[in-house]
Protein backbone atom coordinates (compact mmCIF):
# COMPACT_ATOMS: atom_id res chain seq x y z
CA UNK A 1 0.00 0.00 0.00
CA UNK A 2 1.26 3.82 -0.18
CA UNK A 3 -0.58 4.76 2.89
CA UNK A 4 2.93 4.42 4.58
CA UNK A 5 4.31 7.17 1.79
CA UNK A 6 2.13 9.57 2.34
CA UNK A 7 -1.30 9.60 3.27
CA UNK A 8 -2.46 12.44 1.10
CA UNK A 9 -0.21 13.53 -1.40
CA UNK A 10 -0.71 17.11 -2.82
CA UNK A 11 -0.66 17.37 -6.54
CA UNK A 12 1.75 20.05 -7.20
CA UNK A 13 4.07 18.10 -4.43
CA UNK A 14 4.16 14.83 -6.38
CA UNK A 15 4.61 16.68 -9.67
CA UNK A 16 7.93 18.26 -7.83
CA UNK A 17 8.93 15.07 -6.76
CA UNK A 18 8.41 13.17 -9.85
CA UNK A 19 10.99 15.79 -11.79
CA UNK A 20 13.57 14.67 -9.38
CA UNK A 21 13.54 10.86 -9.46
CA UNK A 22 13.67 8.01 -12.50
CA UNK A 23 11.53 8.87 -15.68
CA UNK A 24 10.13 5.23 -15.29
CA UNK A 25 8.31 6.21 -12.16
CA UNK A 26 4.93 6.99 -13.12
CA UNK A 27 3.24 10.05 -10.80
CA UNK A 28 1.05 11.85 -13.55
CA UNK A 29 0.05 12.47 -16.91
CA UNK A 30 1.09 15.72 -18.55
CA UNK A 31 -2.43 16.07 -20.59
CA UNK A 32 -5.25 18.42 -20.79
CA UNK A 33 -7.58 16.33 -21.79
CA UNK A 34 -10.55 15.55 -19.54
CA UNK A 35 -9.69 12.22 -17.49
CA UNK A 36 -7.52 11.10 -14.69
CA UNK A 37 -6.48 7.75 -13.49
CA UNK A 38 -8.18 5.81 -10.49
CA UNK A 39 -6.08 2.92 -9.03
CA UNK A 40 -6.80 1.01 -6.06
CA UNK A 41 -4.53 -1.06 -4.14
CA UNK A 42 -4.52 -4.16 -1.66
CA UNK A 43 -7.40 -6.47 -3.64
CA UNK A 44 -9.37 -8.18 -4.06
CA UNK A 45 -11.10 -8.63 -1.60
CA UNK A 46 -14.90 -10.12 -0.79
CA UNK A 47 -15.21 -7.28 1.91
CA UNK A 48 -14.61 -4.30 -0.58
CA UNK A 49 -14.41 -5.27 -4.39
CA UNK A 50 -17.75 -6.31 -5.37
CA UNK A 51 -19.35 -2.70 -3.90
CA UNK A 52 -16.15 -0.82 -6.04
CA UNK A 53 -17.12 -2.84 -8.90
CA UNK A 54 -20.66 -1.71 -8.52
CA UNK A 55 -20.07 1.93 -7.98
CA UNK A 56 -18.10 2.06 -11.08
CA UNK A 57 -20.12 0.63 -13.14
CA UNK A 58 -23.09 2.89 -12.22
CA UNK A 59 -20.46 5.72 -13.09
CA UNK A 60 -19.44 4.29 -16.06
CA UNK A 61 -15.83 4.44 -15.23
CA UNK A 62 -12.85 2.61 -15.33
CA UNK A 63 -10.15 1.91 -12.94
CA UNK A 64 -7.12 -0.30 -12.21
CA UNK A 65 -6.62 -2.40 -9.69
CA UNK A 66 -3.71 -3.50 -8.32
CA UNK A 67 -3.47 -6.44 -6.33
CA UNK A 68 -1.55 -8.69 -4.10
CA UNK A 69 -0.85 -12.16 -4.94
CA UNK A 70 -2.09 -14.03 -1.99
CA UNK A 71 -5.49 -12.55 -2.27
CA UNK A 72 -5.93 -13.03 -5.52
CA UNK A 73 -4.62 -16.68 -5.04
CA UNK A 74 -7.88 -16.57 -2.43
CA UNK A 75 -10.18 -14.81 -4.83
CA UNK A 76 -9.87 -15.70 -8.14
CA UNK A 77 -13.48 -15.16 -8.74
CA UNK A 78 -13.38 -11.38 -7.95
CA UNK A 79 -9.86 -10.88 -10.30
CA UNK A 80 -12.28 -12.27 -13.26
CA UNK A 81 -15.35 -9.68 -12.20
CA UNK A 82 -12.91 -6.69 -12.16
CA UNK A 83 -11.67 -7.74 -15.78
CA UNK A 84 -14.69 -8.89 -17.30
CA UNK A 85 -15.86 -5.32 -16.00
CA UNK A 86 -13.56 -3.63 -18.45
CA UNK A 87 -10.85 -2.57 -15.49
CA UNK A 88 -7.52 -3.04 -15.47
CA UNK A 89 -5.15 -5.44 -13.00
CA UNK A 90 -1.40 -4.44 -11.92
CA UNK A 91 0.80 -6.22 -10.04
CA UNK A 92 0.86 -5.15 -6.19
CA UNK A 93 3.31 -8.03 -5.34
CA UNK A 94 2.47 -11.23 -2.96
CA UNK A 95 2.18 -9.64 0.12
CA UNK A 96 0.92 -6.13 1.53
CA UNK A 97 4.66 -5.26 2.77
CA UNK A 98 7.48 -3.05 2.08
CA UNK A 99 8.69 -3.86 -1.19
CA UNK A 100 11.87 -2.23 -0.46
CA UNK A 101 13.31 -4.39 2.12
CA UNK A 102 12.81 -7.48 -0.05
CA UNK A 103 16.30 -8.92 -1.08
CA UNK A 104 16.53 -8.56 -4.88
CA UNK A 105 15.93 -12.31 -5.54
CA UNK A 106 12.68 -12.57 -3.94
CA UNK A 107 11.50 -9.16 -5.50
CA UNK A 108 11.97 -10.81 -8.93
CA UNK A 109 10.36 -13.65 -7.64
CA UNK A 110 7.05 -12.22 -6.44
CA UNK A 111 7.03 -9.69 -9.24
CA UNK A 112 6.85 -12.75 -11.63
CA UNK A 113 4.72 -15.10 -9.68
CA UNK A 114 1.87 -12.36 -9.74
CA UNK A 115 2.44 -11.93 -13.49
CA UNK A 116 1.68 -15.78 -13.85
CA UNK A 117 -1.56 -15.18 -11.54
CA UNK A 118 -2.72 -12.47 -13.44
CA UNK A 119 -1.75 -13.22 -16.96
CA UNK A 120 -4.76 -15.79 -17.35
CA UNK A 121 -7.01 -12.48 -16.78
CA UNK A 122 -5.41 -9.93 -18.81
CA UNK A 123 -2.45 -7.92 -19.44
CA UNK A 124 -0.34 -6.96 -16.92
CA UNK A 125 1.65 -3.53 -17.97
CA UNK A 126 2.38 -1.59 -14.02
CA UNK A 127 3.43 -2.34 -10.59
CA UNK A 128 2.93 -0.62 -7.45
CA UNK A 129 5.87 -1.26 -5.04
CA UNK A 130 4.38 -2.41 -1.60
CA UNK A 131 4.42 0.86 0.69
CA UNK A 132 5.09 3.42 -1.82
CA UNK A 133 9.17 2.94 -1.71
CA UNK A 134 11.50 1.65 -4.46
CA UNK A 135 15.00 1.21 -5.28
CA UNK A 136 16.49 1.59 -8.58
CA UNK A 137 17.16 -1.94 -8.41
CA UNK A 138 13.70 -2.77 -8.25
CA UNK A 139 13.19 -0.50 -11.21
CA UNK A 140 15.42 -2.41 -13.16
CA UNK A 141 13.93 -5.85 -12.00
CA UNK A 142 10.32 -4.28 -12.83
CA UNK A 143 11.46 -3.56 -16.49
CA UNK A 144 13.18 -6.98 -17.19
CA UNK A 145 9.67 -8.34 -17.17
CA UNK A 146 8.12 -5.32 -18.53
CA UNK A 147 6.71 -3.42 -16.08
CA UNK A 148 7.02 0.08 -15.15
CA UNK A 149 6.27 1.58 -11.77
CA UNK A 150 3.19 3.70 -11.04
CA UNK A 151 2.89 5.88 -8.28
CA UNK A 152 0.34 8.53 -7.34
CA UNK A 153 -0.44 12.56 -7.45
CA UNK A 154 -2.83 11.84 -4.63
CA UNK A 155 -3.31 8.94 -2.29
CA UNK A 156 -5.59 8.18 0.15
CA UNK A 157 -6.57 5.29 2.92
CA UNK A 158 -9.67 4.56 4.65
CA UNK A 159 -9.24 3.66 8.38
CA UNK A 160 -12.75 3.20 9.09
CA UNK A 161 -12.11 6.50 11.42
CA UNK A 162 -13.83 9.62 11.77
CA UNK A 163 -10.86 11.36 9.74
CA UNK A 164 -12.08 9.69 6.82
CA UNK A 165 -14.81 12.09 6.45
CA UNK A 166 -11.74 14.36 5.29
CA UNK A 167 -10.62 11.91 2.11
CA UNK A 168 -13.23 13.34 -0.48
CA UNK A 169 -13.06 17.14 0.02
CA UNK A 170 -9.37 16.68 0.15
CA UNK A 171 -9.47 14.66 -2.93
CA UNK A 172 -11.45 16.92 -4.78
CA UNK A 173 -9.21 19.61 -4.20
CA UNK A 174 -6.46 18.23 -5.68
CA UNK A 175 -7.77 16.26 -8.88
CA UNK A 176 -7.00 17.56 -12.44
CA UNK A 177 -6.76 16.12 -15.69
CA UNK A 178 -3.62 13.69 -15.51
CA UNK A 179 -4.09 12.87 -12.07
CA UNK A 180 -3.03 9.80 -10.66
CA UNK A 181 -5.13 8.96 -7.55
CA UNK A 182 -4.54 6.19 -5.86
CA UNK A 183 -7.45 4.43 -2.76
CA UNK A 184 -7.13 1.36 -0.04
CA UNK A 185 -9.09 -1.58 -0.25
CA UNK A 186 -8.85 -5.06 0.78
CA UNK A 187 -9.79 -5.24 4.10
CA UNK A 188 -13.16 -4.21 6.49
CA UNK A 189 -12.11 -1.29 7.62
CA UNK A 190 -11.68 0.49 4.37
CA UNK A 191 -15.33 -0.10 3.66
CA UNK A 192 -15.71 3.40 3.24
CA UNK A 193 -13.62 3.08 0.08
CA UNK A 194 -16.95 2.52 -1.79
CA UNK A 195 -18.40 5.34 -0.61
CA UNK A 196 -15.76 7.93 -1.04
CA UNK A 197 -15.26 6.50 -5.19
CA UNK A 198 -19.23 7.65 -5.35
CA UNK A 199 -18.75 10.77 -3.90
CA UNK A 200 -15.31 11.50 -6.12
CA UNK A 201 -17.30 10.18 -9.28
CA UNK A 202 -20.06 12.26 -9.27
CA UNK A 203 -18.42 15.66 -8.43
CA UNK A 204 -16.05 14.85 -10.92
CA UNK A 205 -18.35 14.00 -13.44
CA UNK A 206 -20.08 17.26 -12.39
CA UNK A 207 -16.55 19.28 -13.44
CA UNK A 208 -16.43 16.75 -16.89
CA UNK A 209 -13.74 14.66 -15.67
CA UNK A 210 -13.64 11.29 -16.57
CA UNK A 211 -12.43 8.43 -14.53
CA UNK A 212 -10.25 5.77 -16.84
CA UNK A 213 -7.71 3.16 -16.49
CA UNK A 214 -3.89 3.57 -16.30
CA UNK A 215 -3.17 2.21 -19.71
CA UNK A 216 -6.46 4.80 -20.80
CA UNK A 217 -4.74 7.91 -19.35
CA UNK A 218 -1.35 7.19 -21.08
CA UNK A 219 -2.61 6.38 -24.32
CA UNK A 220 -4.98 9.64 -24.27
CA UNK A 221 -1.42 11.53 -24.04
Amino acid sequence: MLGDLASRWREPAARAVSRLIPADVLWYVDTEAPVFALTFDDGPSPETTPQLLEVLARHRAHATFFLIGERVQAHPGLVRAITAAGHEIANHLMRDERSALMPDDRFRRDLAEVNALLAPHGPVRWFRPGSGWFTPRMLRSAAQQDLRAVLGTLVAAHHDRPGDARITPDLLAGIRPGSIVVLHEGTPHRRGVAQTTDELLAALAARGLTAGTVSELVDVR
